[in-house]
């Protein structure tokens, strides 16, 4: 072989082995990400649990990764959106509202309904004396998703996620302007567990909580 050609198949070589080596190096990421999120959704699986014991597994086994998948496309924190999932239900997937809202999120049907166009139909509730069936809107996976189409509704309008979230809870005329607190509050104390993968750290304790938001990660 003359001292071209060996030249030639050493840099061949060289070419192979390089692009190996970088296909074998996005294969770890790629595992090493898969079970990051493995890891994220567990630990969000844990708070469902250890904030509603009686959670049933079966339900809420897809909601972390809808709830991040979700909460990425509207633009918030997903440690936010499990705050207010906690505030609206404390995660009881059953739950009705006293004007008939239901689920994590506490959406009405008739909310709900706005949105089918984007996300399709979903199966309404049929309560009556004698049946008690809540349809889509009691699976943490449906309400997740309708509830965050009407936060991104919401912001399109009010970019402020305070002004979103009061209209999200008490309509356009905002009348309960404690929730955003309630919130906020429950917000807090997400940010102080490194294993919810927060967008936002906890502050030192000397420091107002709503800095919080400020302080990015």
């Amino acid at each position: 072989m003359s001292t071209h050609a060996k030249a030639l198949a050493i840099l061949a070589l060289g070419f192979a082995a390089a692009v190996g080596s970088l296909v074998a190096v996005r294969q770890v990421i790629a595992v090493a990400g898969e079970a990051d999120s493995q890891r994220l959704n567990r630990a969000i699986l844990s708070y469902v649990a250890e904030k509603n014991p009686q959670a049933p597994i079966r339900a809420f086994q897809q909601f972390p990764q809808v709830l991040v998948a979700e909460a990425e496309k509207t633009g918030i924190d997903h440690c936010l959106a499990l705050a207010q999932a906690d505030v609206e239900s404390e995660f009881k997937h059953d739950a009705v509202g006293t004007s008939g809202e239901i689920g994590v999120f506490q959406i009405l049907p008739s909310t709900a309904a706005i949105f089918e166009p984007k996300l399709g139909r979903f199966r309404r509730p049929a309560i009556s004396k004698t049946q008690r069936d809540l349809g889509d809107l009691a699976d943490p996976i449906t309400s997740t998703r309708f509830a965050m189409a009407y936060i991104r509704d919401i912001m399109s309008r009010k970019p402020a996620i305070k002004d979103a979230l009061t209209e999200y809870n008490g309509g356009p005329a905002g009348r309960h302007p404690h929730y955003y607190r309630m919130v906020m509050g429950a917000y807090v104390e997400i940010l102080e567990r490194p294993a919810l993968r927060c967008r936002f750290r906890a502050v030192p304790k000397d420091v107002p909580a709503v800095t919080a938001l400020l302080v990015r990660a």
